[in-house]
C-alpha cells in the first residue's frame, strides 16, 4: 500500500510520461528495468517508478533506476518532467518516514536519492520538519547503527553530509526538544551520547 501523495505522484508521471501500449503493464519487473536500459527509458518511466514506489523491482536495487534517470541528465528535461520526478522522489521519501520500524530504512533511502543527484538538504530539512513521529525513531536508527546499503558505494561524500547534520544544532535541539518524546529515555541517551558527547556514527 502506497500513499496518496505517492499515488498522486505516479499518476503525474504517467501524465507526464505516457505508456504508448498496455504491454508495460504485464510484463515482468526485470523486463520493464531492461526496456528502460535499452533506449525506452521515457516510455517505461512511470511503470518503473511504479515499481519503485511498491518494493517490486526484484533483484534490483532503486538506485538502479535512478542512475537510469542521471544518465539521461534529467535535471536538463522540460519543466513538467523535472518536476514529475522531483515530485515523486519528494513523496517516496516522505513516505519512508511514515513508519517505524521499516522498511524502509531512511538511512537507506537517502542513499539510493543520491543517485538523483540533488542537493542533500532537499532531503535532510524534510526529515528534521518530521521529527516529530516516526522520524525521530528512524534517526536514532541512523545515529546508532549507520547504513551501509550499497547504495552509498561511492557516495562517501553524502555520507559524511548526514553524518555532519545529524551533529548539527538544529538536529540536537529538535532530538532534545520534539524527537525525545518519542524515543524513551535511554535511546534519548544514546543518541545525544553519540551526536553531542562522542561524536561519530556506527
Amino acid at each position: 500500500m502506497i500513499s496518496r501523495p505517492l499515488s498522486d505522484a505516479i499518476d503525474r508521471l504517467c501524465d507526464v510520461f505516457p505508456t504508448p501500449s498496455g504491454l508495460l503493464r504485464d510484463l515482468p519487473a526485470d523486463a520493464v528495468f531492461a526496456r528502460a536500459a535499452t533506449g525506452e527509458l521515457r516510455e517505461s518511466l512511470a511503470r518503473l517508478l511504479e515499481l519503485v514506489a511498491l518494493d517490486e523491482l526484484g533483484d534490483r536495487h532503486a538506485f538502479e533506476a535512478f542512475d537510469l534517470l542521471a544518465a539521461e541528465r534529467w535535471q536538463e528535461m522540460g519543466s513538467a518532467e523535472v518536476g514529475a520526478i522531483s515530485r515523486f522522489a519528494d513523496a517516496w521519501w516522505v513516505s519512508s518516514l511514515a513508519d517505524h520500524p521499516g522498511p524502509p530504512r531512511p538511512a537507506d533511502r537517502l542513499g539510493e536519492l543520491c543517485h538523483l543527484e540533488l542537493p542533500m538538504v532537499r532531503w535532510l530539512s524534510v526529515w528534521l520538519d518530521e521529527f516529530d513521529g516516526p522520524a525521530a525513531d528512524h534517526l536514532a536508527d541512523f545515529v546508532l547503527e549507520g547504513s551501509d546499503h550499497p547504495a552509498w558505494q561511492g557516495y562517501d561524500d553524502q555520507y559524511g553530509q548526514v553524518v555532519a547534520w545529524t551533529q548539527s544544532e538544529p538536529v540536537v535541539m529538535g532530538v532534545t526538544l520534539v524527537g525525545g518524546i518519542h524515543l524513551g529515555p535511554e535511546r534519548l541517551r544514546a543518541v545525544l551520547d553519540r551526536i553531542v558527547v562522542t561524536p561519530g556514527l556506527a
